[in-house]
């Protein structure tokens, strides 16, 4: 085996172990504390185990027990009340108690005007930015950028006198590939393709794989881009809900794959847009196993996967599979304008790059060029650190606000690195394309949950970006959110 291959091999089964050590105590003792509350052996509003009788009872860490007692409040199972400890949840998780996710493909149905509406104003101008999935300028090396762009385009001007062809710059390349090995990936500089951003890279490697009419598997709630392209494309959907862990339903997708009724698996697995939570390793060596077993092609959208907060970056379904084919980019980590994407194929680069060369035929030389020294010189891993801390921040500011703002019953996601909140208000509270609308009048942008599913089953849900900062104007901008849905709640009681 090549020394590279080797390391990364090693690398990720050291970190799968390391993780498997840390989350298996404690999620074996909350797997047990959730069957005997679906037997009824423990009944609503019951008293829980406290931390340290936990921790006596399964010979565990305090810091276990509560681990174990935190995840079960985090997946909806119990509740914490002060001064009280804590209590099996009076209700069942909210994702049990959605429909069920149909498991019959469904061709995605042209926009209703309304939708049409929301997505054209969506991205446009507002005062307050709650609607996007990045940041404020001020978080990206933009000044850095620039300086390299311009040095670059004096002292090497054929980067910008030249026909651009090819599948990219090639010491860009080099530098993905390289930088692939510290996330589980031995990838060839050869089968990499740059493109312009990654949803460009997305769309070739869906054209390469399929055929109107195939069908697609995509997690639910789904990045509402992807929905439109899979509906410009002609395929069919089926939409896998998330289980209670926050990432998708591992067995209905599998089972999907074991009845070969989907062509092809379309995933953000790390960071998942609207929930940020990534799939574990282990699930993803499942499926990425499941997935050879029964020709099913794996596209995985990791643009977020720089971003994740954690001491190591998760690993992509790439890791755990050659198979797999993955798209990533740098406009949510160098700069939203940047548009440099790229996608990595072992069996599909032929027809990607043809698609790419009839379609767009090239990529901005000079951006390549410049994001390519910014790798080289390590001021990328410093960026990144810096990026990271800062969104970690911003986000657990608009969250901590939400649960305080928002009335009883309100949900709001905890994730694991990116930009955005997903928000699940009372079934009782008014409908948000309603409040969309309201936000909009005020100035405040926010993306509506209907447009990140085929049916109206998140038209009590939105998303909310926290990249743009935390100060004042945001904050009134939360309130004023959570007074409108406070007021819905009064309304049929007046």
């Amino acid at each position: 085996m090549h020394r590279s291959a080797r390391y990364g091999v090693e690398q990720m089964a050291d970190v799968v172990g390391e993780q498997e050590s840390q989350r298996s105590r404690y999620r074996q003792i909350a797997e047990q504390i959730k069957q005997a509350i679906h037997a009824g052996s423990l009944a609503p509003d019951s008293r829980l185990p406290s931390v340290r009788t936990l921790a006596t009872q399964y010979n565990v860490s305090l810091t276990t027990a509560l681990k174990t007692l935190r995840t079960l409040e985090d997946e909806r199972y119990a509740v914490a009340r002060p001064k009280s400890g804590f209590f099996v949840a009076p209700e069942r998780p909210l994702s049990r108690q959605l429909p069920a996710v149909s498991e019959q493909p469904r061709a995605i149905a042209p926009l209703d005007e309304q939708t049409e509406l929301h997505l054209a104003m969506l991205g446009s101008d507002c005062r307050v930015r709650l609607d996007l999935a990045n940041g404020d300028s001020a978080l990206y090396p933009v000044r850095r950028i620039g300086l390299l762009m311009r040095q670059m385009g004096y002292s090497k001007p054929a980067l910008l006198g030249n026909t651009v062809k090819g599948t990219g710059y090639a010491p860009l390349k080099m530098e993905i590939a390289r930088r692939a090995v510290d996330y589980g990936c031995n990838i060839s500089a050869d089968d990499i393709l740059i493109t312009n951003g990654c949803i460009e890279a997305i769309s070739l490697s869906l054209r390469a794989t399929t055929q109107p009419g195939d069908v697609v598997a995509v997690e639910s709630p789904c990045y509402f881009v992807l929905l439109q392209m899979l509906h410009n494309l002609n395929l069919r959907v089926i939409e896998v809900e998330a289980g209670p862990e926050g990432y998708i339903n591992v067995a209905k997708l599998t089972g999907l794959f074991q009845r070969r009724a989907v062509r092809v698996f379309l995933t953000l697995c790390n960071v998942n847009n609207p929930l940020g939570k990534s799939i574990p390793n282990e699930q993803k060596a499942y499926i990425a196993r499941q997935a050879d077993e029964n020709d099913v092609v794996i596209i995985e959208d990791d643009i977020f996967g720089d971003t994740a907060f954690g001491e190591r970056r998760p690993f992509p379904m790439r890791a755990f599979s050659p198979n797999a084919i993955l798209c990533s980019g740098f406009s949510k980590t160098v700069a939203p304008g940047i548009r440099i994407g790229w996608v990595h194929s072992v069996n599909y680069m032929r027809k990607i790059a043809s698609l790419k060369y009839t379609s767009t035929m090239g990529t901005s030389v000079l951006s390549q060029a410049a994001v390519a020294e910014l790798l080289r010189s390590g001021g990328y891993d410093a960026h990144l650190r810096k990026l990271r801390r800062e969104l970690a921040r911003q986000i657990h500011e608009m969250r901590q606000s939400v649960l305080r703002e928002f009335p009883a019953g309100t949900r709001v996601s905890d994730p694991e690195g990116g930009y955005v909140l997903w928000v699940e208000m009372p079934r009782q509270a008014l409908n948000v394309r309603e409040l969309f609308l309201k936000a909009r009048n005020a100035g405040i942008g926010i993306a509506p949950g209907h447009i990140f599913a085929t049916d109206p089953r998140y038209d009590h849900c939105f998303r909310l970006n926290a990249g743009f900062g935390w100060n004042r104007e945001v904050e009134q901008a939360i309130q004023q959110l959570a007074q409108w849905c406070q007021l819905s709640l009064r309304e049929p009681q007046d």
